[in-house]
């Protein structure tokens, strides 16, 4: 029988051998046929390995190093997810505070600026000669000095720094439609809370928004925000930790102090990841479906008649409406008796 050579080290030349090896001798036993296999495997990992095809344990501990999530980018900001898009301007008018220089100019207008860069000149003639302690003082001289001429000249000479730029006192419309849709479920329009992108852009903004529509009654903002409490107040009122979450951010704590927060007061350690995706996915997602739940009542209970049914499990009257009943064709009113939220639970008794 042919030996196996392991001096072969591309995946073919093996194979080749292999098949000639099997030719010999048709039926060898199990041990001889792992013994193959992992002859060849072991060839294949080595070349794959070379191409990068195979991320090994080396491989992937670097790519972790180096791979980040967007919630784990949004945590390392003060500012949180504003911070990321703080980075990114689309907005070609903006303007930056432009880079203040001293020039010869300012050197021979403002005497001040001169008495600085004299004293400057002879702490880096004394740093040239000093040594240990001395250089340190020298150095830490220089600094301070350079500091004060540039406030120096920003004190005779401000700069002209645009302020507010896009900001207008002009109130805002804030124009919203609701429709409903085939299924019989809010389809919106502009600005409505049954949108959860609405609702997370409202609490990004919160503090804001409140500030600049408080006591200004004749704005939409205003009733918006009174909407908006109401109803996240509803939303919330069976969540006491995404209530604690949205109270913490409100307040402009960082994911790490609501991580600390949330273990102290409920034991629960939820990554940063975690916290991120809660606040601008789920916290504004329950929202938007208890708006939309306010709004399927007065909206079968003014504009159009609604249907009611009891759930035979939890007892609740709902509106007899896809949210809140599977459809089932075979009963009489085209419903499940009953609810989702019955159905979905877990751990009850049917």
């Amino acid at each position: 029988m042919l030996k196996l050579d392991y001096s072969l080290t591309t995946p073919e030349e093996r194979k080749a051998l292999v098949e000639k090896i099997l030719e010999e001798n048709p039926n060898p036993g199990s041990a001889y046929l792992e013994i193959l296999a992992d002859y060849l495997v072991l060839c294949m990992e080595k070349q794959e390995k070379k191409e990068r095809k195979i991320l090994t344990e080396n491989r992937m501990a670097t790519v972790n190093k180096r791979e980040t999530s967007f919630e784990g980018l949004v945590s390392q900001f003060e500012n949180g997810e504003d911070g990321v898009y703080g980075l990114i301007t689309e907005d070609k008018n903006q303007i930056f505070r432009p880079k203040v220089s001293i020039t010869k100019k300012d050197l021979e207008e403002i005497p001040e600026l001169r008495q600085i860069k004299e004293a400057i000149q002879v702490w880096e003639n004394i740093l040239k000669k000093a040594t240990g302690r001395d250089a340190f003082i020298a150095k830490k001289a220089i600094i301070e000095l350079r500091k004060d001429q540039y406030l120096v000249k920003d004190a005779i000479r401000k700069p002209i720094i645009p302020k507010n730029v896009t900001r207008s006192k002009n109130p805002i419309q804030l124009d919203g439609e609701i429709t409903l849709d085939e299924n019989g479920y809010c389809v919106s329009k502009g600005v409505t809370l049954v949108d959860p992108k609405v609702c997370e852009a409202i609490l990004c903004n919160y503090s804001r928004l409140k500030q600049d529509s408080y006591g200004v009654w004749d704005t939409n903002t205003w009733y918006l925000m009174e909407d908006f409490d109401n109803i996240a107040t509803r939303a919330l009122a069976d969540y006491p930790l995404y209530e604690r979450i949205v109270e913490c951010k409100i307040d402009g704590l960082q994911n790490v102090q609501i991580q600390e927060i949330l273990k102290e007061e409920f034991g629960i350690t939820h990554s940063l990841e975690y916290i991120s995706s809660l606040w601008r996915k789920k916290i504004p997602q329950l929202i938007a479906s208890q708006a939309e739940d306010e709004y399927l009542d007065w909206y079968y209970l003014n504009e159009e008649k609604g249907k009611y049914k009891k759930c035979s499990r939890c007892g609740q009257i709902k509106l007899a409406h896809n949210k809140y009943f599977s459809k089932n064709k075979t009963s009489k009113d085209g419903f499940y008796s009953i609810c989702k939220a019955c159905r979905n639970s877990k751990g009850k008794k049917k």
